[in-house]
């Protein structure tokens, strides 16, 4: 079950009352041992991949953890890598195509002019 922000508030505003200021400041780091400078809002997913992007890349596992500002550079990089293959692939295909039409058309002109 995850924490909302309204209750992890409530607890850090109780730690604050009952340990004080530092000592909460301190727990609370271990808790959140990167910070929340580190954990991805709805703008860096945004930026990196639309939901159906992430539903193909990243597993279930993978999007019921935080998602850290890392996790989301790794599923950018698989789906760059993805990409860049499908073009190759579809690069690939559209050449020889073409070389398949060039030497279908031009064999028969080659051998009008050699005859």
């Amino acid at each position: 079950m995850a924490i909302e922000e309204i209750e992890r508030n409530a607890l850090v505003n109780k730690l604050i009352t009952t340990l004080g200021e530092d000592p909460a400041a301190t727990l609370m780091k271990t808790v959140w041992p990167h910070g929340t400078d580190n954990l991805a809002t709805k703008d860096d997913l945004c930026k990196f991949a639309t939901k159906d992007d992430l539903r193909k890349f990243a597993t279930k596992n993978d999007l019921r953890k935080f998602a850290t500002k890392d996790d989301l550079r790794a599923v950018e990089e698989r789906l760059r890598a993805y990409v860049d293959s499908a073009i190759a692939r579809q690069t690939r295909t559209i050449m020889l195509a073409m070389a398949g039409f060039m030497t279908a058309l031009l064999a028969p002109l080659y051998a009008g002019l050699l005859a």
